[in-house]
């Protein structure tokens, strides 16, 4: 029996395929259903926008990891080649699932989002009960851990969101929450920034080209103001911040448009090519941050989190190699399960027959009862102890297939 992964994710596929290749909750039970055979024991899948995984015990898995890609390819249609597909078996599969869950595996190194996805998966498993008795160990393992390490390292408060990066910059000027902001351009770094600011407390007014999108991300935000963009540079008079992430191929703001002013101002300009004309740095009481600054703050986080996240790397490995052992340890109780209970029959029958033979006082007939149990139990239970000592080997295997075969486990 081992621990296997199939999928897709950032390392391996492009986004032109992540984005075919994702389970909507429908397409999780449909496939959990098809896939749970004799071979496929227990399964998990989990699905974010960076990765689509199928994490499976399977008691033939070189067939079965073949199987699965082959079903992956069936299921959504598409030639995915053995180099858009991750496969791990085994110790490989284990360390995988570990590095995923504390963000050492994610494209931004440290986020937070895939350990609530990981519990997610593993919740959704456990209420279609494909994941079971070791699958449900290995993950609440797994998620044990992640949730350690994000509460004592300091990765979850070293930002890597370029505009998380800039709007905590912000935050070293201004306090957020007595700060009148502004925000040019609504795309996906806009519209992070936005929300990184609301979150705050932000006064927060939007100003876009495509006025209805400015009207979409009100009915999100209530609190939200909104500004034509013709009039962005009469709305810059009164803002202590602003952030500039448009598709502008030339600048929007120059330094003329700041002489008005009459307290201090930052800037993010999060564009490329830039929204701000860089001359805009020298004026008296403006702070300006472009992309390329903000970038080297976020690769140098990338690489500390990386650091960090490397250290747990010996931990993982002796929290699997005890995972693996309670593994090896499983898989002999339903053996002693089902020996358990041929003894409790034997000992039965047995007693009956001696009660019945004999003129034994209730007494005597307890501590016969007592003597007959302990002896058939341990006449099963040290070979028992010593196929649990057995290193992991093909031997064992063998002598717990024959085991559960001879006794119907």
């Amino acid at each position: 029996m081992k621990f296997c992964v199939v999928g897709i994710n950032h390392h391996v596929a492009p986004i032109e395929i992540r984005e075919k290749v994702h389970f909507k909750e429908t397409d999780i039970i449909e496939v959990t259903d098809t896939l749970l055979d004799e071979s496929i024991l227990e399964l998990v899948i989990l699905s974010t926008c960076n990765r689509s995984e199928i994490y499976f015990l399977s008691n033939q898995p070189d067939q079965d990891v073949k199987r699965v890609a082959d079903y992956l390819r069936d299921y959504f249609q598409l030639d995915l080649q053995d180099k858009d597909l991750i496969t791990k078996v085994g110790d490989q599969a284990l360390h995988h699932l570990f590095y995923v869950a504390i963000g050492l595996d994610s494209m931004i190194i440290g986020e937070d989002q895939i350990l609530g996805q990981v519990v997610d998966a593993h919740t959704t498993a456990m209420d279609l009960n494909s994941s079971q008795k070791i699958l449900n160990k290995i993950f609440r393992e797994a998620i044990t851990f992640a949730k350690r390490v994000k509460t004592e390292s300091t990765v979850s408060d070293r930002p890597v969101s370029i505009a998380y990066i800039g709007v905590k910059k912000m935050e070293e000027l201004f306090d957020l929450s007595l700060s009148r902001c502004m925000i040019i351009g609504l795309g996906e770094m806009g519209s992070l920034a936005l929300g990184y600011l609301i979150e705050r407390g932000a006064e927060v007014v939007a100003c876009n080209r495509t006025y209805e999108n400015s009207i979409k991300m009100q009915q999100k935000y209530h609190e939200l103001e909104i500004l034509p963009f013709e009039d962005r540079l009469k709305g810059l008079v009164d803002v202590d911040i602003l952030i500039s992430a448009t598709s502008s191929p030339h600048t929007i703001i120059n330094s003329r448009d700041l002489l008005r002013r009459t307290k201090p101002l930052a800037i993010m300009d999060l564009s490329l090519p830039r929204d701000v004309d860089p001359a805009v740095a020298s004026l008296e009481d403006v702070t300006l941050y472009d992309i390329d600054s903000l970038q080297e703050i976020g690769q140098h986080n990338l690489e500390e989190n990386k650091r960090i996240l490397d250290g747990y790397k010996p931990e993982i490995d002796q929290v699997i190699q005890e995972l693996k052992h309670w593994i090896s340890e499983s898989k002999v109780d339903p053996i002693m399960k089902s020996l358990n209970q041929r003894c409790d029959e034997i000992a039965d029958d047995t007693l009956r027959y001696i009660f019945r033979k004999t003129d034994l006082t209730h007494n005597e007939q307890l501590k016969v009862e007592k003597i007959v149990r302990s002896a058939l139990k341990k006449v099963v239970r040290e070979p028992l102890l010593s196929v649990r000592q057995m290193d992991e080997s093909d031997r064992k295997e063998i002598t717990i297939s024959v085991l559960k075969e001879v006794f119907g486990a």
